[in-house]
Order: structure tokens, then C-alpha cells, then sequence
């Protein structure tokens, strides 16, 4: 048997300085209860400010930056897990001189 190999689809460029790419869930049989994508923030760069209804984490995996949540900054870096309440304002600067890479997963509270 084959391992099933999900990967990632690029997704169109919105912000500058910022790469996004969705993982290819559909790739799997039947529902997927999260969704999943990862991100890359150019050093100097910031992703916007962001605030939806899904709960969301976010896995650091390179660099060091700032997370900007509810107003108050908070450093990162690589390992660093953290969690989002649906509507709860977050969003990352990349200020500490490296490019950040990050992994993020959201699913709806139901």
C-alpha cells in the first residue's frame, strides 16, 4: 500500500511579503472536521489583522516575530503553539530580523 500523500496547493498572493498554501484535505475520504494551511511572513513583514468564526492554532515552526492578540504583543518562535477564540483579533509581525514559518489549523466550535 502506497502512503497517501495530501501536500499543499499555493494560494493566490493577497498581502506582500506573505505566502500562503491550503492543505489538499480533499485528498481524503469523507468529512474533514479542520481545516489546515501554512503561511510564510517575508522578515520585516506582517500578515493582517484577522478575526473569523472558527477557533485556530497556530504551530510556529522558523523564526522569531511578534504575535499581535486582542491588542497585547506576545514574542514567538519556533515550537511555540497557540490558540485563538473565534472573533478574537491576531495577527503576526515578523520583526525580529528572520522570515517566520507557520502552521495553522481551524475548525468550527460545534
Amino acid at each position: 500500500m502506497s502512503l497517501p500523500r495530501i501536500g499543499f496547493r499555493a494560494l493566490p498572493a493577497e498581502f506582500p511579503g506573505l505566502k500562503e498554501w491550503e492543505a489538499a484535505l480533499d485528498a481524503l475520504p469523507g468529512k474533514r472536521p479542520f481545516g489546515m494551511a501554512r503561511f510564510e511572513v517575508a522578515a520585516g513583514g506582517v500578515t493582517p489583522p484577522d478575526s473569523h468564526a472558527v477557533t485556530e492554532m497556530w504551530l510556529v515552526l522558523q523564526g522569531r516575530g511578534t504575535l499581535r492578540y486582542e491588542g497585547a504583543d506576545h514574542e514567538v518562535s519556533p515550537g511555540d503553539l497557540v490558540g485563538f477564540a473565534p472573533f478574537a483579533e491576531h495577527m503576526l509581525l515578523a520583526d525580529r530580523g528572520t522570515p517566520m514559518s507557520v502552521l495553522s489549523l481551524w475548525w468550527r466550535g460545534e
